[in-house]
């Protein structure tokens, strides 16, 4: 009996969460730069911001290839988030969401970023918070 009352509550519960959602990250820095080179790990070729309410078109757009950015984050629907894709040889082999009150890198317009070159100056915003 107990395992009738358990097998609905376990499906309730997956069916709320956010499996194969893009995980959330917060980057530590020290300094007046960032640079996602030494950040994000492994071998990669660049990373591509994409700016809140961006859509699967606008990711093909950016990155050159098809890849459902609606499916994996909540960027179509949030502001308070950018979508990071990290791409090598035409493929994602990363993705995550920096919330914006950790830094603010929707200040920029959705773009692209060779590894070399991905670095940022951050800026204190006006509401204390730091943007890029």
């Amino acid at each position: 009996m107990k395992f009738y009352v358990f097998l609905p509550l376990l499906f309730l519960s997956l069916s709320c969460s956010e499996i194969g959602k893009a995980p959330k990250r917060v980057f530590t820095f020290s300094g007046s730069t960032i640079d996602l080179s030494t950040e994000i790990e492994g071998d990669w070729d660049k990373v591509c911001l994409l700016t809140p309410y961006s859509s699967n078109q606008e990711a093909e757009r950016l990155i050159g290839f098809e890849f459902d950015i609606e499916s994996k984050s909540n960027i179509y629907e949030l502001d308070s988030i950018t979508l990071f894709l990290v791409v090598k040889r035409q493929q994602v082999i990363d993705y995550f969401e920096v919330p914006r009150n950790s830094i603010d890198f929707s200040a920029r317009e959705a773009d692209c970023y060779p590894r070399e070159k991905a670095w940022f100056k951050i800026v204190t915003g006006s509401a204390g918070g730091y943007k890029i």
